[in-house]
């Protein structure tokens, strides 16, 4: 921001309000729509219809815009330790632009080949997300803070009051229960799905393709047990009659050896 001081105010004011307000709507109407029955993301527990597509759509417009945001910021980096005087965005020269090139494309391409290299990827983003997130959003923001505060001259220190340094406490204190205790249900998940991951740059169809064999366990995809459950009924009625008429014909050439001369 051009004015460092206006951050605490769009933060306070406008940022965070939206944040809980959105995040609250798809918590609670995902445990409303779905209560403990949901598993993973929950845009992934979506029946197989134009919902879910339009969930996905949006989900892609979110991660291009995001993911761009992080890459220039990261890639930038990258490029200032590397070669400083073509780390200037504005700069539109040949070399700064092959430059920006050869930061970006192999970073991508490692982002790629890190995305398909671990089978369980998306229970790897929730590791990340439940031992980091709650770290460098709630945790690390009050340290520094607490430091500044410290560090800070007795006409710069900012005032905060009693009931500020309670609030900062109780959410330190939710942030490290969230961190250990969602880092832990994220190694187990892991830990009890190891053996049917599968194998790096193996396809996972699951929740992909609205198939049986794919997403038989898919919310609206009900029906793949009942065609299971009929399927196997009609093998046992098959096995059953075959059996039968095995049995007939076993009797019937019995009882014609035994009459015969």
């Amino acid at each position: 921001m051009k004015d460092p001081r206006e951050l605490p105010k769009a933060y306070v004011k406008i940022s965070a309000p939206f944040q809980l307000v959105a995040f609250m709507i798809a918590g609670v109407g995902g445990y409303y729509y779905l209560g403990d029955k949901v598993d993973g993301m929950i845009n992934e527990n979506l029946p197989f219809n134009a919902t879910l597509q339009v969930a996905a759509a949006c989900l892609v417009i979110h991660m291009l815009i995001s993911y761009l945001i992080k890459g220039v910021v990261f890639c930038r980096a990258i490029l200032t330790k590397a070669k400083e005087k073509y780390a200037n965005p504005d700069d539109q020269r040949k070399r700064s632009m092959a430059a920006w090139n050869a930061v970006v494309i192999p970073t991508l391409a490692c982002a790629w080949l890190f995305a398909n290299l671990v089978p369980f990827f998306g229970d790897a983003v929730d590791l990340l997300g439940a031992s980091f997130t709650p770290l460098s959003c709630w945790v690390m923001p009050i340290v520094m803070f607490v430091r500044y505060y410290v560090d800070a001259d007795e006409e710069e220190r900012p005032k905060v009051s009693i009931l500020e340094w309670i609030v900062m406490a109780a959410e330190m204190a939710l942030g490290l229960v969230l961190m250990v205790l969602g880092t832990k249900s994220s190694i187990e998940t892991i830990v009890s799905k190891w053996q049917v991951y599968g194998y790096p740059f193996e396809c996972h169809c699951q929740g992909l393709w609205s198939t049986c064999a794919c997403s038989a366990d898919h919310y609206g995809m009900e029906w793949c047990e009942i065609t299971a459950l009929a399927n196997a009924s009609l093998a046992n009625a098959s096995a059953m009659g075959a059996t039968l008429a095995n049995s007939s014909l076993g009797s019937a050439i019995a009882g014609s050896l035994t009459g015969s001369p």
